[in-house]
């Protein structure tokens, strides 16, 4: 069956095989390899062929369908031509809404009805306006649910859908949409969803008015790291300014009453926490983006960002937060805890998760077309280790939210990882989905991230980073030492980056943090077929093995960190492109490089057939990655975010005095 349009395929899609089990296919290298076709969500089983260029690929009948008329699209917004909007209301066309009030921008679901469509179509589609008067031929949508998902529609012209709601700082309505995504037009919009802060929740069948509460609820929470131990830097968002941004925190957690979503216990003001940090208040605005989805179609403001940094902190200490305004209308967070940073000593053992290439997606089903789905279930297993385990520290190396430009998919993204990241620090290095745009100072020129420019992402995550649009930066965590690098920005010799790598690599004591990690969006090692000059895969690499790879060997770099390529590679201990023997002691002659891009973006199916030699295992599933490092031990664990089972799981090991006999040897060296 062949589509002619993106929208009637996938509305087609969701439709029929939403829901299929994937078949696993094991080799002698290969873990666990899966054929996903991200994009709607189908799993089917793998089918081994020769594109037509000769590379080996792994699809299906439906995926080359599909990517005939829907291909390349990390952002499934990109596929509305926002411009091509007509707006031609239909007065016979009417949208209602069940519910009136938002209580909280934390989530809320709300079922929208229509009725009075002539002609239904399967590419009649629901859309999220944000803010409600929003023109639709300047300003794309929030997310969309096709109305096809309600069978009643294709019959009857009528029929209802749910959607879950979150802050977007502003009122926002619903719209009908007809004519797919080409030419779409705007036939009806619901009255707009307010706010109010006086108004009291109330529920009326058939309500066309909801009013949201508060738009200056403190959402958004996330934690990071300083490269001090005895300090936490926190951050939200709220869409004022406010007049005394802060947080209140101590090691003891404080009963409060919420039943106004303001107060603490005995008064708005107290009992408070033993300590308050204030907070600095920052926002950007479409000037300071580079152009793209990001000045146009996507721009919806993005409030302001609040940033306190809570100092004199004792080591693996559980403390407790909330942030708010006591003299704003916003009230206060609910309620958050992390652990402090260990001391940096090889005697502590430290728990941490990682990932890359992650994004977002619509727990309502929403943006059909997403292929991030899977970041939902690698999201939600993350959360569980956090409350189970002793996990303190999370690591997302690239390509983070995938917003290329489209404000409102950084606030869903920022939603979906707060029960993550406002318990343990959220450190991140950028993508070229965060950085890249020709003539704004990344290395590579291209627009991969839709106008951003590096503005948006770096607003959001304050990284230590040594100064503006410098994003890279190192930190000691326990027995382990980062080097988190952009390998969006130049890095060879003679580069301010590549300075500062080889002083970090030159300043570890590995008598204190024996184990040395370092990380980069941009795989070192991949088996990909991608070979285009000039962000290719292999030139890349090619590029960071010439600028880096004698650094690594030369300062004893145990491991690597990667992603840009959605699958999960190790590699054995690798040294132009050799495998090196391991040492006398048994500890690794060169560094381990793991590729972990296949933490919710659609698989990379361009492995290069056969398998390179020095490539020890290859998954093609999505999950993340657990460390456990101890003076002797650094354990990884590959975990699938289906049912948990491990697609890797590996070790490094080291003598307890390696750290001593090292430091003695490179000291004489030097």
């Amino acid at each position: 069956m062949a589509f002619s349009t993106c929208a009637a395929f996938i509305a087609f899609a969701v439709l029929s095989v939403l829901g299929g089990q994937g078949m696993p296919i094991r080799g002698s290298h290969v873990t666990t390899l899966t054929m996903h076709d991200g994009s709607i969500g189908e799993i089917a089983r793998k089918v081994k062929m020769l594109s037509d260029n000769g590379r080996a690929q792994h699809i299906t009948e439906r995926e080359l369908d599909y990517r005939r008329t829907c291909a390349g699209l990390h952002q499934p917004l990109e596929r509305l031509r926002v411009h091509a909007v007509k707006q031609r209301l239909d007065p016979k066309i009417h949208i209602q809404l069940d519910r009136q009030f938002l209580e909280r921008g934390s989530g809320d679901w709300f079922n929208v009805s229509w009725s009075g469509v002539t002609d239904p179509r399967y590419d009649d589609w629901i859309a999220l306006v944000a803010p409600s008067d929003a023109n639709l031929s300047e300003t794309a949508p929030a997310k969309w649910k096709f109305a096809a998902g309600d069978p009643k529609h294709v019959i009857t012209g009528s029929g209802s859908l749910r959607f879950r709601l979150i802050s977007y700082r502003a009122d926002v309505a619903f719209a009908l949409m007809r004519n797919g995504f080409d030419t779409p037009q705007e036939v009806a919009r619901s009255q707009p969803i307010k706010r109010s802060l006086s108004s009291k929740p109330c529920s009326s069948a058939g309500a066309v008015t909801v009013r949201l509460l508060n738009p200056n609820e403190p959402l958004q929470v996330h934690l990071a790291l300083t490269g001090s131990p005895s300090e936490m830097r926190v951050q939200w968002n709220t869409r004022e300014a406010g007049s005394t941004p802060q947080v209140r925190w101590g090691p003891k957690s404080v009963k409060y009453d919420d039943r106004d979503g303001l107060g603490f216990a005995g008064g708005s003001d107290g009992p408070a926490y033993p300590s308050t940090a204030a907070a600095d208040t920052s926002r950007y605005g479409i000037e300071d983006l580079c152009g793209g989805a990001a000045t146009s179609a996507g721009w919806v403001d993005a409030g302001h960002h609040h940033v306190a940094l809570l100092t004199g902190l004792r080591p693996a200490t559980r403390y407790y937060y909330r942030v708010g305004d006591p003299d704003g209308d916003g009230g206060w967070s609910p309620e958050f805890s992390f652990l402090s940073s260990p001391e940096i000593s090889p005697d502590e053992t430290v728990h941490i998760l990682a990932v890359a290439d992650m994004g977002q997606a619509e727990v309502d089903g929403s943006l059909e077309g997403s292929e991030m789905i899977p970041s939902l279930n690698t999201t939600r297993r993350m959360i569980e280790e956090a409350a189970a385990s002793p996990y303190s520290l999370l690591l997302h190396i690239g390509d983070i939210s995938y917003a290329r430009g489209y404000s409102t998919q950084w606030d869903n993204f920022m939603h979906q990882i707060e029960p993550l990241a406002a318990r343990m620090p959220y450190m991140v290095a950028p993508g070229n989905h965060e950085r890249d745009w020709p003539g704004s100072g990344d290395f590579f020129g291209v627009e991969d991230s839709g106008g951003e420019c590096g503005v948006a992402y770096e607003r959001r995550f304050p990284m230590p980073y040594p100064g503006k649009d410098k994003q890279w930066y190192a930190f000691a965590y326990g027995p382990i030492f980062f080097i988190l690098y952009s390998t969006e920005h130049p890095v060879g010799p003679g580069s301010e980056q590549y300075e500062f790598i080889v002083q970090a690599l030159r300043g570890v004591d590995r008598r204190r943090t024996p184990w040395l990690v370092v990380a980069g969006h941009r795989p070192i090692y991949v088996a990909s077929t991608n070979a285009n000059w000039p962000d290719g895969d292999q030139p890349v690499s090619e590029l960071l093995r010439d600028a880096l790879e004698d650094l690594f060997l030369e300062h004893a770099v145990d491991m690597t960190l990667q992603g840009h390529h959605h699958s999960y590679q190790r590699t054995c201990p690798l040294y132009r492109g050799v495998c090196q023997p391991s040492n006398d002691d048994g500890t690794a002659a060169a560094p381990v490089h793991v590729v972990l891009g296949h933490a919710g973006a659609g698989l990379s199916l361009n492995i290069v057939d056969p398998l390179p030699a020095w490539l020890e295992n290859l998954g093609l599933w999505w999950g993340y990655v657990r460390m456990k490092v101890s003076r002797s031990q650094l354990l990884v664990e590959v975990v699938g975010d289906d049912d948990g089972h491990f697609m890797d799981s590996f070790e490094l090991r080291k003598p307890a005095n390696w750290g001593k006999k090292y430091m003695e040897v490179h000291t004489r060296s030097l």
